[in-house]
């Protein structure tokens, strides 16, 4: 997987936002799961813009971060995501 990848988010996964948390729920495996702060907002990129590397831009463009941090933490992130199933990558 690089930065170049595409994210498939399936329908059967339900989030809500508590505050600045989101819980996901996939109703195929009826688990719950929660992202922290930073978790949320890849998330809420992930979900409109599905290619890693417009997420990567959209988080340089939001914090003063080092990129390859940025890239280091999506990359472990969206990796954790489809370990769980919640994600697919293309």
């Amino acid at each position: 997987m690089t930065l170049d990848s595409k994210v498939i988010i399936p329908d059967t996964l339900f989030l809500q936002k508590v505050d600045e948390e989101t819980i996901l729920l996939d109703t195929v495996s009826q688990e719950y799961f929660s992202l922290n702060e930073v978790g949320s907002v890849i998330w809420e990129i992930l979900s409109d813009k599905k290619e890693l590397t417009l997420v990567k831009d959209e988080i340089l463009a939001r914090y003063e971060i080092d990129e390859s941090q940025v890239e280091n933490d999506i990359l472990k992130f969206v990796e954790a995501l489809a370990e769980k199933k919640l994600i697919t990558i293309d």
